[in-house]
């Protein structure tokens, strides 16, 4: 029974990451081959979901009236209780299926018009096929699998985020995350290096109880999916502020003729630390930009994430250890000008736009 449960789910991860891919491909440019490529790698249902939230946050899809900000926060909403549950272990791979189904679907009635195209009537088959697969054939046997569980015909990498326990993927959100070469080479060093499961494990332990705590101080009556989907809803609608009102910075070349070649721009809310903003490691995101290195002529948008609408950038000149040059305070949606100064130095102007819509409550 249990391996007729795991056939079944990698049949639904092999076509519904076809379907993604097959609607990533209607993207012209770098975003679409990106996505396409992370549908194709995509080894669970969580992994998918990152995959479609990155094709929607990265493309400017035009308000419409079955596309207005509040359809968009339920559906975007829905898209997100996929992770969500499954890292709070509330959903089972075949609500999970049923989540993703039902949001390709709403976003492919959007999405072919953008690129100026009928809906295709035989990928809206195919996609009505798996549901159908989900619901009518397949029930019992994918309900009794966690809604992150890996399958597929793809295979992982050697060194993978895939091959961590489940546990270590869902306490730090790691499904379908891409990891840069020095990401990947402390990976490989934790995984052999003595002692250094030991502390991620009690790292992991510490996370369980602050989840134990928080699931204790719920009220008895109150469904914990439908309070964590009201959570979902509160962070879609952040997620879409980040994304309609995105910081524009241009490093323009300045009189003086001096000046970094390039520089790194890293953008973060004002309340938050960025330690790590000296180092050049990277991070797990995937949607959206905090930090860019752009040269000379370049512009560039960054979208960080936090709810607040007062953000700090900082300029950086790149090297093993960044050299911080300036860092100001800015607002979501303000358009920055980095100009060379004297010295090596830099300069900021800020020019400010339009307020960013005040967030609604959830």
């Amino acid at each position: 029974m249990e391996d007729a449960a795991k056939a079944a789910a990698d049949g639904v991860i092999d076509s519904l990451r076809q379907l993604l891919n097959a609607l990533a491909v209607l993207v012209p440019g770098k975003v679409g081959l990106e996505v396409a490529k992370d549908a194709v790698d995509a080894r669970s249902l969580p992994a998918l979901s990152k995959a479609l939230k990155r094709l929607w946050f990265d493309i400017p899809l035009q308000p419409a009236q079955d596309w207005c900000e509040e359809r968009q926060s339920i559906w975007l909403g829905q898209l997100l209780l996929i992770g969500a549950g499954s890292r709070e272990g509330l959903l089972n791979f075949f609500a999970a299926a049923l989540l993703m189904c039902n949001s390709l679907v709403c976003f492919a009635k959007v999405l072919y018009p953008h690129v100026g195209m009928d809906p295709d009537e035989a990928w809206c088959e195919s996609l009505a096929a798996v549901q159908t697969a989900v619901e009518r054939d397949f029930q019992p046997e994918l309900s009794r699998l966690p809604a992150d569980h890996l399958g597929g015909s793809k295979r992982d990498a050697l060194v993978s985020t895939n091959r961590l326990p489940a546990l270590f993927r869902r306490m730090f959100d790691l499904e379908g995350h891409k990891l840069t070469p020095a990401q990947k080479g402390g990976l490989a060093v934790a995984l052999v290096l003595p002692g250094t499961g030991i502390l991620t494990a009690g790292g992991i332990g510490t996370a369980l109880l602050f989840r134990k705590a928080r699931q204790a101080s719920r009220p008895d009556d109150q469904d914990p999916v439908e309070r964590l989907f009201q959570r979902c809803q509160g962070e879609a609608r952040a997620t879409i502020r980040r994304k309609e009102n995105p910081v524009e910075v241009t490093y323009l070349p300045g009189s003086y003729g001096g000046g970094p070649g390039k520089v790194k721009v890293c953008a973060h809310v004002r309340e938050s630390l960025v330690p790590f903003a000296a180092m050049p490691l990277g991070n797990l995101g995937n949607d959206g930009v905090s930090s860019v290195i752009v040269e000379q002529g370049e512009t560039c948008q960054l979208r960080p994430k936090g709810d607040s609408d007062s953000l700090v950038l900082r300029v950086f000149r790149p090297s093993l250890i960044n050299e911080e040059l300036v860092a100001v305070e800015i607002a979501r949606g303000d358009k920055v000008v980095v100009v060379p100064g004297p010295n090596g130095t830099v300069k900021c102007y800020t020019r400010h736009t339009r307020q960013p819509p005040a967030m609604h409550p959830p």
